[in-house]
C-alpha cells in the first residue's frame, strides 16, 4: 500500500482512523451532555468570547511587526523587541503586583475569588482593546511602545477566565471543558490568524490612517468580550 498510494497518504489515513477513534470515544462517553451541561451555566457562555478574542494576542503583535515596518519604517528586528516588551510586562504583573494585590484584597477587604477573577477578565480584554485601539490611532513610532504596554497588560485574560469557569463546573467535569476549550481556540487560530493577515494586506492599499485597520478590527472584537463580560455575575452565596 506504501508504494503504490505514497507513505503520506496512508499516515494520513491512519490519522484519520485515530481521529474516528476519538470521536467515537468522545460520543460514547458522557462528555457531550457534560459539555452541554457547562454551556447551560448562563455565565459559561459569557465568559466564552473572552477565550476567543484571547486568540489574537499574539496575532496582533505579527501584524503589528509588519505594519510599523511598512508605516513607521521600524525594521523587523527593532519590531520583534514588542515580544520582549510584551514578555516584561507580564512577568512583572504576574509574578509580583497581581498576587500581591489579590493576597491584599483578599485579606484585607474578603474579597471572594471569583470576584477578583471576574475583575481581572474584564480588565484584561479592556486593557486590550485598549491597547488595540491605541497602537491603530498612533500617529508616530515612538507612541507604540507605550501603546503595547498597555496591550501587553491584557494578556491575563485566558488565565483569569479559565479560574473563573472552573467555579461553575463540576470536578468530573473540568477535563472535558478545558479540552473544549482547547479546540475552540485552535479553530479560533486557524480562522483568526488568517483573517488578520488578509485585513493587513488588504489595508495596505489603503490610506496612511486606515493601513492600521487591523488593529481597529482587533478592538472590536475585545470591545465585544468587554461587553459580554459585563453581564456576568457572581452569586454572593
Amino acid at each position: 500500500l506504501g508504494d503504490h498510494h505514497g507513505r503520506r497518504k496512508i499516515m494520513a489515513l491512519s490519522l484519520i482512523g485515530v481521529a474516528a477513534s476519538l470521536v467515537e470515544i468522545f460520543v460514547k462517553s458522557s462528555a457531550i451532555s457534560t459539555l452541554f451541561t457547562a454551556l447551560s451555566n448562563t455565565n459559561v457562555l459569557l465568559t466564552i468570547p473572552a477565550f476567543l478574542v484571547g486568540i489574537f494576542r499574539y496575532t496582533t503583535l505579527n501584524v503589528l511587526i509588519q505594519y510599523a515596518s511598512v508605516r513607521f519604517g521600524i525594521s523587523i528586528a527593532t519590531g520583534a523587541m514588542f515580544y520582549t516588551e510584551t514578555a516584561l510586562v507580564n512577568i512583572f504583573l504576574f509574578l509580583f503586583a497581581v498576587p500581591t494585590l489579590t493576597i491584599y484584597v483578599r485579606k484585607r477587604y474578603g474579597v471572594q475569588p471569583q470576584r477578583i477573577d471576574l475583575f481581572l477578565v474584564r480588565s484584561s480584554v479592556l486593557l486590550m482593546c485598549c491597547g488595540s485601539l491605541g497602537i491603530g490611532l498612533a500617529w508616530s513610532g515612538i507612541l507604540l511602545p507605550p501603546a503595547v504596554l498597555v496591550f501587553a497588560a491584557g494578556f491575563g485574560s485566558r488565565v483569569s477566565a479559565l479560574s473563573l469557569v472552573s467555579y461553575w463546573i463540576s470536578d468530573d467535569s473540568k477535563a472535558t471543558i478545558y479540552a473544549a476549550i482547547i479546540v475552540l481556540e485552535s479553530l479560533g487560530h486557524s480562522i483568526g490568524d488568517p483573517s488578520m493577515q488578509q485585513i493587513l494586506a488588504a489595508s495596505l492599499r489603503l490610506s496612511p490612517f486606515w493601513q492600521a485597520l487591523p488593529f481597529f478590527v482587533a478592538s472590536g472584537l475585545y470591545f465585544l468580550a468587554v461587553i459580554s463580560t459585563t453581564f456576568v455575575r457572581i452569586n454572593s452565596s
